[in-house]
């Protein structure tokens, strides 16, 4: 009798943990649907800024049909992928999300990180494009009263300057980012305080990485062509400091930067991987962590779809592009003009396919 009872018990047990299983998968599922639902309702090719006629020498791309929906370049057909969906990361400094301000202020900080994911959400690739802070591009410009002036082409970071340090300072970045890719949709953001790439890392269980230049100055144990597991503040340095570039004060001095984060970036897509296929529910924990040092308009429904889609897809796989242009010094400050004609290529390589194919990217 009492082997049956303790019988019993175990199987009631083990009833209520496959129930309180079941309760996880069904939240997590519906996130993931409520998430990709919300999503799409942001995403629309909005192409009025690309030309109708674009010239680079002798060829020629022509915007087609419904409104960029249909491209012809160099006598090929392209047709815009429905199913992707864009989200820009942005890493800002700390005092920009403290001190925050109004529009046109100029008290909101600067994008020191841009990062553009485009995500396939039905193969589950991805892409990340990786943008330089440099790039002159048309920013949306306000008088110190909020007001609309106009456009001035500057440095894209600048972008996050006409705003209030938040939202609206992310959403003119966005705006500027979409002219800049020739009107394609960017259907969320996230701005990062860089000091959460501490707790970015440390969650990760450390990052690891094979050190792309003597960084002795910083840290003796960031010696060129060593491998190295980054750690907390560490990692915070690695990824954000540009003491070197500036003592060498050249006109690409943030492309030694922007290597740094892309390598670090991949390596942890990786590790993020990793512990979502031990743990899905390690995104909604992630996102947990860092809430309180981001901006986004994304909510956690979200995050979960886009998270699960990318860590199965194989983010860590999926390489990171960088615009082709040329850096050079402008009156004051560094400037990176884009190669109009590779832009527009990559455009169309990451957000289209040919007419008549169904390929993934």
């Amino acid at each position: 009798m009492q082997t049956e009872k303790r019988a019993g018990r175990v199987m009631r047990n083990v009833a209520a943990v496959l129930v309180i299983i079941l309760a996880i998968v069904a939240l997590f599922q519906g996130f993931r649907m409520r998430g990709k639902e919300a999503l799409f309702r942001n995403v629309a090719v909005e192409t009025e800024n690309l030309p109708e006629e674009k010239q680079s020498g002798d060829d020629r791309a022509k915007i087609a049909c419904e409104q960029g929906k249909e491209v012809t370049y160099q006598g090929e057909k392209y047709v815009y992928n429905e199913d992707l969906v864009s989200i820009l990361f942005l890493g800002v400094d700390k005092e920009a999300f403290e001190e925050g301000g109004t529009v046109g202020d100029g008290k909101a900080g600067q994008a020191d990180a841009l990062f553009l994911l485009v995500l396939d959400t039905k193969t589950g690739k991805s892409r990340l494009i990786a943008i330089s802070r440099d790039t002159m591009t048309d920013v949306n410009v306000y008088s110190d009263l909020g007001n609309f002036i106009g456009t001035e082409k500057l440095q894209l970071c600048l972008a996050y300057t006409y705003g209030d340090g938040k939202e609206k300072s992310c959403e003119n970045t966005v705006r500027a980012v979409s002219r800049l890719f020739y009107g394609m949709p960017v259907a969320a953001y996230a701005a990062l305080d860089l000091d959460a790439i501490a707790v970015l890392t440390d969650a990760v269980g450390g990052v690891e990485v094979t050190v792309t230049k003597d960084l002795t100055i910083q840290d003796p144990s960031l010696k060129e062509g060593e491998r190295k597991v980054l750690t907390g503040e560490q990692a915070q340095w690695y990824v954000r400091s540009r003491l070197v570039e500036e003592k060498e004060a050249t006109a690409d001095a943030n492309s030694d930067r922007i290597e740094r984060q892309k390598q670090y970036l991949a390596a942890f897509g990786g590790k993020a991987a990793e512990q979502f296929r031990k743990n899905p529910l390690f995104l909604l924990t992630l996102y947990q962590k860092i809430k309180d040092f981001s901006v986004t308009n994304l909510s956690a429904a979200e995050v979960t779809y886009l998270g699960t889609l990318l860590f199965r897809g194989g983010f860590q796989d999926a390489g990171i592009l960088s615009i082709k242009g040329e850096a050079s010094m402008g009156e004051t400050y560094a400037e990176f003009h884009v190669d109009e004609q590779a832009m527009y290529e990559m455009v169309l390589e990451v957000f289209y396919r040919k007419a008549g194919k169904d390929h993934e990217k």
